[in-house]
């Protein structure tokens, strides 16, 4: 139960630092697909006691993979099939919350266009 308060916790936070980032299309887009449900626009500040958010923030993402060949088609693929517990390459930094597969909810089309504008980031 506790989880699942903080993960709404973290949805709400998350939809209420989304506001006004660069392209206000494409972040509506990333929060109508539910991206922003564990996804948070700024990196949660850490410290003693702070709880890792479920999954890491956009900037974190773009700070990571920027610059790097290949990074779109494979933060699309991401996108698309989800995670699972395999994937730790953010382990100790998010929660790893399992993303589930998106083929339903986005379009590779739409996955594309908010990869693109999280590459972006600052």
């Amino acid at each position: 139960m506790r989880r699942l308060v903080l993960l709404f916790v973290c949805a709400f936070l998350s939809l209420a630092s989304n506001a006004a980032p660069l392209d206000e299309e494409t972040s509506r887009l990333a929060r109508e697909r539910g991206c922003a449900l564990c996804h948070a626009f700024e990196p949660v500040k850490s410290g003693a006691g702070a709880v890792p958010p479920p999954a890491p923030a956009w900037r974190d993402i773009a700070a990571r993979y920027r610059g790097t060949p290949g990074a779109e088609d494979k933060l699309v693929a991401v996108v698309m099939r989800g995670t699972s517990p395999a994937d730790r390459h953010w382990a100790g930094k998010a929660a790893v919350v399992d993303m589930p597969p998106n083929p339903v909810a986005i379009s590779e089309d739409e996955a594309r266009k908010i990869v693109r504008w999280i590459l972006r980031l600052d």
